[in-house]
């Protein structure tokens, strides 16, 4: 008896079956459930050492299955005979013989090793335990009611999988892209990172020769910067070879007109301190920080030109130093470790009379030794006089 079936429809019963019809439907479904899960983590509180490796496994282990049910479905393929609509099909009691009149072959499929058989309104389904699937139209009228039917979910049950998939794949999505809006999770926090983010890595990581000014020239070579800038925060910590170690700082952009528009936090990634990450803030006028010229942050970099740190530092015997700068500062009458520095490098010393020392001040010092060992306190004075403030009268 002729049974046609066109390559076309066996495709897409057996696509079908493979994704929808099986157990090994649910078991990929629980899989797409759990990978779903952990991405949501993953994009709301982060927690990447734990979260990434379950990722990952649950990943693999859908996609083995994945690629079993392909390598199922091109094994089937291969095997034209089951959907040449010039073959003849014969059922008995034992067995179902296909013919294959124009290749002279014949295929025999001992019911007695069938796995089971299901239904639906217009088909038998067979599956053998060498994987084959052979799909039968009711309308054949081959004798296939007589045998035994597998104990199995209803047809209708197998189609909720399908449905499920669609639901599960908009409240993933939809809690994922929840995750990455108004800084819902760790992804939308993330995801501002990358926009305002930018990462830098040092040309050189000696400052003794690179000093302050080597640093924001390898920075505004990545990125540009306002006119005029100024800081109130600035740390950087080197050994004693001059290899940088750590590097902090704040600053303050401003346009021609002196209005606030960007903020830039720059600082090293540990353990190196020759890599940058620069996290630029909008401020768009809005910020309360105002510009002092006598805080520019040229007065620092000229500043930092001028001190031999590498012989100021080796003078001490220690392995690791800082450089500080905290903005214009008043030092009172402290004269401990102060040094006058004017703005073509030319040092002095405070008079005895000097009861308010105020500007802007460089601290050289070791960490963690600031009590027993005293930071030179390189103070900047101008030809200008500078009042508390250090505002310029």
């Amino acid at each position: 008896m002729s049974t046609p079936l066109s390559k076309k429809t066996y495709r897409r019963l057996l696509l079908g079956d493979l994704l929808f019809g099986r157990l090994n439907s649910w078991i990929l479904l629980i899989l797409y459930v759990l990978l779903w899960r952990v991405l949501i983590t993953i994009t709301k509180i982060g927690q990447l050492k734990t979260n990434i490796p379950l990722f990952f496994v649950i990943g693999t282990a859908l996609l083995i299955l994945l690629l079993y049910q392909i390598s199922i479905y091109r094994k089937q393929m291969k095997k034209e005979y089951l959907f040449n609509p010039h073959n003849q099909w014969e059922i008995n009691d034992s067995s179902l013989v296909i013919y294959s009149p124009d290749k002279g072959e014949q295929h025999t499929f001992l019911l007695g090793k069938r796995a089971r058989l299901k239904e639906n309104k217009q088909w038998y389904f067979l599956y053998f335990r060498d994987k084959t699937f052979i799909p039968i139209r009711k309308s054949s009228n081959l004798p296939l009611n007589k045998l035994e039917k597998s104990k199995s979910l209803p047809f209708s049950a197998w189609m909720v999988v399908p449905a499920l998939l669609l639901l599960i794949t908009a409240f993933g999505a939809y809690n994922v892209g929840k995750n990455a809006m108004n800084f819902n999770g760790a992804l939308a926090w993330k995801l501002h990172e990358l926009k305002t983010d930018s990462k830098i890595e040092l040309n050189n990581d000696d400052f003794f020769s690179y000093k302050l000014k080597g640093i924001m020239e390898d920075v505004k070579a990545k990125m540009d910067m306002e006119p005029n800038l100024m800081t109130n925060d600035l740390e950087i910590e080197f050994d004693r070879d001059g290899t940088i170690t750590s590097i902090y700082m704040y600053l303050y952009g401003y346009d021609n007109k002196h209005v606030l528009q960007s903020g830039y936090l720059i600082y090293s990634e540990e353990p190196d301190g020759d890599k940058l990450t620069v996290h630029k803030q909008d401020w768009e006028g809005e910020g309360d920080e105002t510009y002092n010229p006598a805080n520019d942050f040229s007065i620092v970099i000229n500043m930092l030109n001028h001190i031999d740190i590498e012989k100021e530092a080796k003078n001490w015997n220690e392995s690791h130093f800082g450089v500080l700068y905290k903005g214009i500062r008043n030092w009172g009458s402290n004269q401990e470790g102060i040094v006058y520095l004017d703005e073509n490098g030319e040092r002095s010393f405070p008079a005895v009379s000097d009861h308010e020392i105020v500007g802007p001040s460089v601290s050289l010092y070791v960490p963690g030794k600031e009590e027993q060992i005293v930071p030179i306190r390189y103070v900047y004075k101008s030809s200008a006089t500078l009042n508390k403030q250090g505002e310029i009268k």
